[in-house]
């Protein structure tokens, strides 16, 4: 099978939906299918998109300005006179490289699936409001209605297309999540003022929709309480990532004036290495994020064996009952509180909710599971065998 994929930023700063794709394209060549990805670059704050091995055939355009339409005359002359696929897979929205794999698949009548990457949320929605609102006239929304079947990451993301009207089938499918290996190293390159340190994880883009700010306020308040002197005064919090570098240094200073940043540490962007080591290593990772489609970062920190915090924004609310982390609204305090509640118990009990975890995502999470319901859904599509259970039609 032929499977072209495309998607308009495909650089490491795009952080989860590289990784994914990443993972489905080179999973996919290794499985016998040939896989070719369409992407572009030239995009403010980012670095050139990654380059996958082959035999993933790489085809990358600079978009041209403005650079926030992602458009590339180049991409779109090229992708109208490719070989013809079995079928697209695109992924994300509101750039016009979208729009060039849409076209090309109707023009030629070949079954395309878009993974809407969380991009019609109400929370993400009402972000830049006034040129999203444009867009879905101008040729979003045709994208999202003419789609054979639209992919999405967690039921609360398909709940959230059907009030908006659109009736195309929908595969409820997770991001593949890689299980790494338990050996986990005393220390990591460039990370060596952590080893034998204990440490809270925060790895992400950093952005404002991420909840660093929130984060920054709800340590501060921890660090403040008597509960602090109590436990390990020598533990920090580690904030892993890369983003908008005017952003990045307002939470630097705002670390700073809430007296905690001494306590922190900012690596930036990590290796697969550090990353590896640092959610295996971390007693608690965080996301309190405000919204998120799926947040990939949490199945990998339950794949390393993590106990996780996040808030109501995303869609894992499941993790309280499967024993492994806290689920909470995105404020301040309810993050304190939660910081409190994980910190203050024994060290085996942490470890005990990190192992179930591991064997949720061993079990649900993994790319292997994610890439065979995939090829399901990509047969079903071009008229092999029963509707897949993860597809869902419009009742």
């Amino acid at each position: 099978m032929h499977i072209a994929h495309i998607q308009g930023i495909f650089s490491p700063e795009h952080g989860g939906p590289t990784q994914s794709l990443t993972n489905y394209c080179l999973g996919q060549a290794r499985a016998g299918h040939r896989v070719s990805l369409w992407a572009l670059e030239g995009f403010a704050h980012t670095s050139p998109a990654v380059r996958l091995p082959a035999p993933v055939e790489s085809h990358i355009f600079a978009t041209e300005w403005p650079s926030v339409l992602g458009r590339s005359r180049a991409m779109r002359a090229a992708l109208r006179a490719a070989p013809k696929p079995d079928v697209f897979h695109l992924h994300g929205a509101w750039l016009r490289a979208m729009h060039y794999g849409a076209e090309r698949a109707r023009r030629d009548r070949i079954p395309y699936l878009l993974e809407v990457m969380g991009m019609y949320e109400p929370y993400s929605l009402r972000q830049k409001w006034p040129r999203k609102r444009f867009a879905r006239w101008w040729f979003q929304d045709a994208i999202l209605r003419h789609a054979n079947c639209l992919h999405v990451n967690s039921p609360s993301e398909a709940e959230a297309l059907r009030k908006l009207g659109f009736a195309a089938p929908i595969a409820v499918i997770p991001v593949g999540t890689p299980i790494p290996s338990r050996d986990v190293p005393e220390s990591a390159p460039g990370l060596e003022t952590l080893k034998g340190r204990p440490f809270v994880l925060f790895l992400s883009r950093i952005h404002a929709k991420k909840g660093v700010e929130l984060l920054l306020r709800a340590w501060a308040a921890l660090r403040k309480s008597e509960f602090a002197h109590r436990t390990s005064a020598d533990r920090a919090l580690v904030i892993a990532g890369t983003g908008d570098p005017k952003y990045v240094a307002a939470c630097r200073t705002l670390a700073e004036e809430l007296g905690i940043a001494g306590s922190c540490v900012w690596p930036g962007r990590v290796t697969d290495a550090q990353k590896h080591w640092l959610l295996a290593r971390a007693q608690v990772f965080v996301l309190p994020t405000f919204s998120e489609n799926y947040g990939n970062v949490v199945a990998e920190a339950l794949a390393h064996g993590s106990p996780v915090i996040t808030t109501t924004g995303t869609p894992w609310r499941e993790l309280p009952a499967r024993g492994c982390g806290w689920v909470v609204e995105p404020e301040a305090a309810a993050l304190r509180a939660a910081l409190h509640e994980a910190l203050g118990r024994p060290p085996d009990e942490l470890h005990a909710m990190g192992a179930a975890g591991r064997r949720w995502a061993e079990a649900a999470l993994s790319v292997g599971r994610v890439l065979a319901d995939l090829e399901q859904v990509y047969r079903w599509l071009l008229g092999g065998g029963p509707r897949p259970g993860s597809v869902e039609l419009k009742r």
